[in-house]
C-alpha cells in the first residue's frame, strides 16, 4: 500500500496535517509491541524522493473490507468479528505514554500534562476548523458544556494509545474464507488519552465488550466523558 497526501492546494484539517508521519510511527510501534495484524512499515519519505511528494509505503494485507462483507455475515460470524475487535482495542489501548495529545507532540516531548488540557486543545482545533469553513454549530453552547463538565476529564490519569478510526467498516479486513479478522488499517488519526474517545465504542455490541474485557457504566462520569 502506498499512501500520499492530497495535492498541496488541498486544505487539511488541523489534525490531518501529520497523518503520514503519525501512521508511520504508530504502525511501527504496534508491530514492535503487539501481535496485531497491522501492515508492516516499509518506508516513510517525508521529502518525497523520486515520487516528488511525501509518501508512506506499507506492506499489503490480503482480505476484504468489513464494509463489503458485513451484509452477508451471520449473527454468530459478526459476533466473532466484534469480539476480536474488542480484544484488539484492549491490546492497543494498553500502550501508554508519558503525556497526552496528538502523536507528534507526545513523541517530541511537547504533549499535554493532563487529559483535560489535551482534550480542550483537540476540541478547539476542531471548532476552529469549523469556524474557518463557516460551519453552523452552537459554538458557545459546546464550550459551555465542556467547561461545566471538564473536571471529569481529570479522572484520566494515564495517556493510552487511542486509534480514533479503528474498527470502522473500511478499516477492518476479513479473510474471505474464514470470515475472521485478518487485518487492521486506519492509524493516521491517533491520539494519546482516554480510550473511550475511539469511535469503535459508539454503539458497540455486547460481543465487542466481551472481547474488550469490560463494559463502561451507562451512567456516571465515564458516560459523561463519552458524551463530551
Amino acid at each position: 500500500m502506498l499512501k500520499c497526501p492530497p495535492p498541496f492546494n488541498t486544505r487539511l484539517l488541523r489534525h490531518e496535517q501529520r497523518g503520514l508521519e503519525t501512521e508511520a510511527k504508530i504502525v511501527e510501534l504496534l508491530a514492535a509491541n503487539t501481535q496485531l495484524p497491522v501492515p508492516q512499515f516499509i518506508k516513510h519519505d517525508p521529502q518525497g524522493g523520486s515520487l516528488g511528494s511525501p509518501y508512506l509505503m506499507l506492506s499489503h494485507i490480503p482480505g476484504t473490507p468489513l464494509a463489503e462483507v458485513a451484509p452477508h455475515l451471520s449473527a454468530s460470524e459478526r459476533s466473532i468479528v466484534d469480539r476480536t475487535l474488542g480484544a484488539y482495542v484492549r491490546s492497543i489501548t494498553s500502550l501508554a505514554a508519558p503525556s497526552f495529545g496528538i502523536t507528534h507532540r507526545v513523541f517530541s516531548g511537547t504533549g499535554s500534562a493532563t487529559w483535560r488540557e489535551a482534550f480542550i486543545s483537540l476540541l478547539e482545533s476542531a471548532l476552529r476548523d469549523a469556524e474557518d469553513m463557516l460551519v453552523s454549530v452552537p459554538y458557545d453552547s459546546i464550550r459551555y458544556h465542556v467547561a461545566r463538565h471538564g473536571y471529569l476529564l481529570e479522572e484520566i490519569s494515564e495517556a493510552r494509545l487511542v486509534p480514533l478510526d479503528m474498527g470502522g467498516l473500511e478499516n477492518v479486513l476479513l479473510d474471505d474464507r474464514t470470515k475472521q479478522v485478518c487485518g487492521l488499517l486506519g492509524f493516521s488519526n491517533v491520539i494519546w488519552g482516554d480510550p473511550m474517545m475511539a469511535a469503535v465504542f459508539t454503539n458497540a455490541s455486547e460481543a465487542f465488550y466481551e472481547g474488550y474485557g469490560e463494559c463502561p457504566a451507562r451512567i456516571g462520569p465515564a458516560h459523561v466523558r463519552r458524551l463530551l
